[in-house]
């Protein structure tokens, strides 16, 4: 798959692209219900892609094409209700740090990582880090 564009490309100038392309269209005034619906509609379309097996049914150009779909939806869902996507994405890390520290992960053999998450998870709960 080739990008279109062959400089490095920031958050601000994929979320003008997107927001140039929903106006061009009249779609920039969709209502966040509708946007937060149609980012777990494409969530879904790209896990149908691995509905009966571990190996993807599509390619890898079928699945980038339903992952940009959740992208452009999220991009303009956070444009709508005024959310800094990278904000929000610094602070989420930040908490999943603190909840999830990595020296507990790091390491883990890939069966005993659920255990070690679940464990993490009910102790965050009951502390209220």
């Amino acid at each position: 798959m080739k990008a279109l564009m062959q400089q490095p490309v920031t958050f601000e100038t994929v979320s003008q692209m997107i927001w140039q392309h929903m106006e061009a269209r009249d779609w920039h005034t969709n209502p966040p219900r509708g946007l937060a619906t149609s980012i777990v509609l494409e969530a879904a379309e790209l896990l149908e892609h691995y509905q009966w097996s571990d190996k993807a049914a599509g390619t890898r150009e079928d699945l980038a094409a339903e992952l940009a779909d959740i992208f452009i939806y999220a991009f303009h869902f956070a444009e709508s209700q005024e959310i800094d996507i990278v904000e929000a994405i610094q602070l989420k890390l930040q908490k999943s740090a603190q909840k999830y520290p990595a020296e507990k992960f790091k390491g883990q053999k890939t069966k005993d990582m659920r255990k070690v998450w679940l464990d993490t998870k009910l102790q965050y709960k009951k502390t209220g880090l």
